[in-house]
C-alpha cells in the first residue's frame, strides 16, 4: 500500500491520510479524494506534479475522470510519479477554487485486502472550514460501497427491452403534439433527491424524441441551447445529455438495428425507429450504459404520465427564464402536484490557473512589444480518435494561434482532454512564452475571453472579442485535410 497525505490549500488545513493499493491509477485517486472529503461526485481534478524523486518538477498530469475518455493519463499510476517521501502533486478541481496538496509519505506492507483503498486519519470539514473530527468508518464505508458498486455495474447488462417497449408506448402518445421543445419539464425523483430536465423534440416537425439533462452536469448545455444567441460551432462536442430519438430505418446505425432485432421488435414507417444516445463532453455519442438505461426507463415512464396529464387538460404554466414546472415522483412512484423550480445561474468566475513566477513574468515583460496582432482559440476537432483505454471515441481539442490578417498559423497543438479554463490558459501562456515579441493585441472568441482574462491581466496582454475570421478560415481548411497531416 502507498500512504498519501492530502491537505486542502485553504486555511485551516483540512486533511486526509489515505492508503491506496500499489498500482493505483490517478483515476482511483480522483475518486478517493471526492469520497474522503465529501465532495461533489461531478467534480474531477487536474493533477500537477510539484516535486518528483525529491526534486522540483515542471511536469504536469492532466486527465479525465474514469467515466469519461482519455488517451492514457487517467491510468497513469500514482506510485510511478510519487516515489520518494516528500514527493508532491497539486490537485485542482476543474472549474472550482478547491485545490489540494498530495504528499507521498511511505510504502506500507500491511496484512489486509490490498485491493481496497482506506482512509486512516484526517480532520476537518471541507464545506464548513471547521476542524471537526471525522468519522473514519463512515468514509471507509463509502469507499467500500463505491468499489463494490463499480465491480457490480461492470457485469450488468442494460435492460434495453423494457426501455424500448416503454419508449414505443410514449411514441404512440406523440408528446410533441402537446409540448414544445422550450416547454421543459423537470422530473424530481424524491427517494434519491435527483432531478432531470426533459425537452420534447418534434413540435417543429423535423426531429422527434426527448433530450434529458442532468441538473448539475447538463444544465449548461440546455441553457446554451435556449438562451445563447451565438453558440460556438463546436457546441455539439461539449454536450452533456441523454437522448431518445425516433428516426427512419436508414438513419439507424447497424448496432442500433441489431439491438432492436435482438429484443424481438420491429417498427414500420417514417420516424418510428428508436435510437438512444449518451452525450459526454469531448467524446462521440454512444449507446447508454446500464445506469443511464435505468434512468431513461424512469424518465420515459414519467413522460408517459406527464403527456397523459397534458392531454387531460394540464396547462404548461407561465414561467420566467430558468424556471421550470417540476413533477415530484414520490417514493411510492406516484407523481406529486407540481411546483416551480428556479435554477439560479451564478456568473462564472475564473482565476489564473498558471503558477507564473515573478521571474517568468519579468522575462516576458522584457520582450519587445510589437504591432503583432494574433487570433487565439481553443476548439474541438470534428473527427474522433480511438483509444484502447475507453470504449468512447475522443474528440481532441486544438489550441491555435494565428497571425491576424495573413492567417499564418503560428502554433497549433492537439490534446486529448476537454475544453476547460485551465487548459485554455495553459496553451496560450506556452505560446506567449515561445514568441520573441509581445503582441499588441490578441483577438479571442466570446467563449474563451473571460477564461483568459485573469492570465492576460497578470502578464499584461490586451484581449479583444472577435469572430476570429482567420482561425475560421484555417479551421475550414483543416476539415479537408487528412488526419495524419494535421497530427504532424
Amino acid at each position: 500500500m502507498i500512504q498519501l497525505h492530502i491537505e486542502s490549500k485553504k486555511k485551516p488545513a483540512i486533511y486526509r491520510k489515505l492508503l491506496l493499493p500499489k498500482n493505483s491509477s490517478f483515476s482511483m485517486l480522483d475518486e478517493m479524494i471526492l469520497l474522503s472529503f465529501d465532495l461533489d461526485g461531478s467534480d474531477y481534478f487536474n493533477f500537477e506534479m510539484v516535486k518528483k524523486d525529491g526534486r522540483v518538477s515542471k511536469e504536469k498530469i492532466c486527465f479525465l475522470p474514469k467515466n469519461d475518455a482519455d488517451f492514457d493519463t487517467d491510468e497513469e499510476l500514482v506510485d510511478e510519479w510519487l516515489r520518494k517521501s516528500g514527493d508532491e502533486a497539486i490537485a485542482h478541481v476543474i472549474d472550482n477554487s478547491e485545490s489540494f496538496t498530495i504528499r507521498f509519505e511511505s510504502n506500507e506492507e500491511l496484512p489486509m485486502n490490498t485491493e481496497t483503498p482506506i482512509c486512516i486519519a484526517g480532520a476537518g470539514n471541507i464545506h464548513t472550514g471547521k476542524m471537526d473530527k471525522i468519522n473514519l468508518e463512515e468514509i471507509n464505508e463509502l469507499i467500500r460501497e463505491d468499489e463494490e458498486a463499480n465491480s457490480l455495474l461492470e457485469n450488468l447488462e442494460p435492460d434495453y427491452l423494457t426501455l424500448l417497449e416503454l419508449t414505443n408506448d410514449l411514441k404512440k402518445l406523440k408528446p410533441w403534439q402537446y409540448l414544445r421543445d422550450d416547454e421543459v419539464v423537470v422530473i424530481h425523483f424524491a427517494d434519491i433527491d435527483y432531478k432531470v430536465l426533459v425537452s420534447v423534440m418534434g413540435a417543429g416537425g423535423e426531429e422527434f424524441g426527448l433530450m434529458i439533462f442532468d441538473i448539475e452536469n447538463g444544465y449548461d448545455s440546455l441553457a446554451k441551447i435556449f438562451f445563447e444567441k451565438n453558440i460556438s460551432s463546436d457546441f455539439s462536442y461539449s454536450l452533456n445529455a441523454l437522448t431518445v430519438n425516433f428516426v427512419d430505418r436508414e438513419e439507424l446505425d447497424p448496432a442500433d438495428y441489431l439491438l432492436i432485432k435482438d429484443c424481438g421488435l420491429s417498427y414500420r414507417g417514417k420516424k418510428n425507429w428508436i435510437q438512444f444516445r449518451s452525450y459526454q463532453e469531448g467524446t462521440h455519442p454512444e449507446r447508454p450504459n446500464y445506469l443511464e438505461v435505468e434512468l431513461l426507463i424512469d424518465v420515459v415512464s414519467r413522460m408517459i404520465n406527464i403527456t397523459e396529464a397534458r392531454k387531460d387538460g394540464w396547462e404548461y404554466p407561465q414561467v420566467a427564464a430558468h424556471q421550470y414546472p417540476t413533477f415530484k415522483v414520490q417514493m411510492d412512484g406516484e407523481l406529486q402536484e407540481i411546483y416551480i423550480l428556479q435554477i439560479n445561474i451564478p456568473k462564472p468566475t475564473y482565476e489564473c490557473y498558471e503558477e507564473i513566477s515573478m521571474f517568468e513574468k519579468a522575462q516576458y515583460k522584457k520582450k519587445p512589444k510589437s504591432a503583432l496582432q494574433l487570433e487565439y482559440d481553443v476548439f474541438y476537432m470534428p473527427f474522433g480518435v480511438e483509444t484502447e483505454l475507453t470504449n468512447r471515441t475522443v474528440y481532441p481539442i486544438v489550441g491555435m494561434l494565428v497571425e491576424r490578417g495573413s492567417n499564418l498559423v503560428i502554433g497549433h497543438e492537439m490534446f486529448p482532454m476537454p475544453k476547460t479554463p485551465p487548459i485554455a490558459q495553459s496553451i496560450l501562456w506556452a505560446y506567449l512564452q515561445s514568441l520573441e515579441v509581445r503582441p499588441s493585441k490578441i483577438f479571442v472568441s466570446k467563449e474563451v475571453k473571460p477564461m483568459l482574462q485573469p492570465l492576460a491581466k497578470i502578464v499584461g496582454v490586451e484581449l479583444v472579442e472577435s469572430e476570429l475570421p482567420g482561425i475560421r478560415e484555417v479551421r475550414e481548411f483543416m476539415k479537408a485535410m487528412p488526419m495524419g497531416l494535421i497530427e504532424e
